[in-house]
């Protein structure tokens, strides 16, 4: 479930009561879960933007996952990338040649595939978050049939899987290894 920030004091003030009456309408096997909120204090509110720092790594630091990049969680992928990142940083580490700094290899390691994802995850905000009419009738009636016709599946399993990109390419590594 989905809310924006600038629709959190509406939802608020609609109540509790009227949310979990509309969970529980558009998907009916939630009830048991939806049942047990009492409060709104329950759930918690996350806030996220498209950040990127310029800098991911400065002398004896790297920033890792979403201290480096935020982006929308849509795409599922925030714990895929810090790993990813953790991985190229440890490889970075112990195989960078001597006179070049290991922090800016890690980073290259990198950089490709991160740019890739904060592209996704900006293209495919706006159709799970949009108050136009096209975005989410175009998810809906075009996205989901598509999914389900020729080389999609696939697509779509390597797009949650972390693998979209190639990253392991870099970083020496094929999938399954």
């Amino acid at each position: 479930w989905s809310l924006r920030a600038d629709a959190l004091a509406d939802w608020r003030a609609a109540g509790l009561t009227r949310w979990k009456d509309e969970a529980r309408a558009l998907w009916p096997q939630t009830a048991p879960l939806v049942d047990q909120i009492a409060a709104p204090e329950q759930l918690a509110f996350a806030r996220y933007a498209h950040r990127t720092l310029a800098a991911p790594a400065e002398p004896a630091l790297m920033h890792l996952g979403d201290a480096w990049r935020s982006t929308s969680p849509q795409l599922g992928q925030g714990a895929n990338m810090a790993l990813l990142d953790a991985y190229a940083l440890a490889l970075a580490l112990t195989g960078t040649p001597a006179g070049r700094d290991p922090l800016e290899r890690a980073v290259a390691l990198r950089r490709r595939h991160v740019l890739l994802y904060q592209g996704m995850s900006r293209l495919f905000t706006p159709f799970y978050q949009s108050d136009g009419r096209a975005p989410p009738v175009l998810r809906d009636l075009l996205g989901g049939p598509a999914s389900r016709i020729g080389p999609a599946p696939r697509l779509l399993a390597a797009m949650v899987a972390g693998i979209v990109g190639a990253p392991l390419r870099p970083l020496g590594l094929t999938p399954g290894t």
